[in-house]
């Protein structure tokens, strides 16, 4: 399997798997998968679902995120990630807005050349993609748009964050006080998820922006 930038899951389960002292056959009893998938995984041979990443980190005792950080820092791969960073493709930047009414002249300049790495990634190490499904933050984001997420555990009030509600993932805004925490859709039709004592809530990313195909 072709790897994916920096981010190289299978060393890291493998590190984590060997810090606790569990065997593989262990691993796969605890999280109720196929220790051959497990043994893939640690190979590079498979792909994770965001639902197997929430089962291993769970037998490991460890958050999502502490699963996510360490793919992105297997050393193998940082020299990969260097070097491809220098054949970024730049297209050309017009610095004047384009009219979505009124034509505006086309005698623009080229201001400079601008790469959609630059642009949108902040921080590559800790950047992942992650397809959107679903309706609840209709308008902003679409079901089939690519979201591009910095993992990180702090956000601030009405950011867009990637979170992990007991075992599974969603895609909400975050408000936050002393005493509640909510998570509120962009689709008034959908319902604010209010997060309890009794919830295991991590906040595992921010949405930094949003990659959309038209054709």
């Amino acid at each position: 399997m072709k790897k994916n930038g920096s981010f190289n899951f299978g060393i890291a389960l493998k590190e984590f798997r060997l810090e606790k002292n569990i065997s593989q056959e262990e691993l796969a009893l605890s999280s109720e998968l196929d220790r051959t998938y497990i043994s893939m995984l640690e190979r590079n041979l498979k792909t994770p679902t965001l639902g197997t990443i929430v089962k291993l980190s769970k037998s490991l005792d460890i958050s999502p995120i502490q699963l996510f950080a360490k793919s992105f820092h297997a050393e193998k791969l940082n020299e990969f990630s260097e070097n491809k960073s220098k054949d970024k493709f730049k297209p050309p930047f017009f610095g004047t807005s384009v009219s979505c009414g009124l034509p505006v002249g086309h005698d623009q300049i080229v201001e400079k050349e601008i790469s959609l790495d630059d642009y949108a990634i902040k921080n590559p190490k800790k950047t992942i993609f992650i397809k959107a499904s679903g309706e609840s933050m209709n308008p902003t984001i679409w079901s089939g748009d690519l979201l591009v997420i910095e993992l990180t555990e702090k956000a601030k009030n009405n950011e867009l964050v990637l979170v992990q509600i007991n075992n599974e993932f969603t895609v909400k805004r975050l408000f936050k006080t002393a005493s509640s925490i909510k998570l509120t859709p962009d689709n008034p039709n959908f319902n604010t998820i209010n997060i309890t004592d009794n919830d295991d809530f991590v906040i595992c990313g921010l949405i930094r922006g949003v990659i959309r195909k038209f054709t």
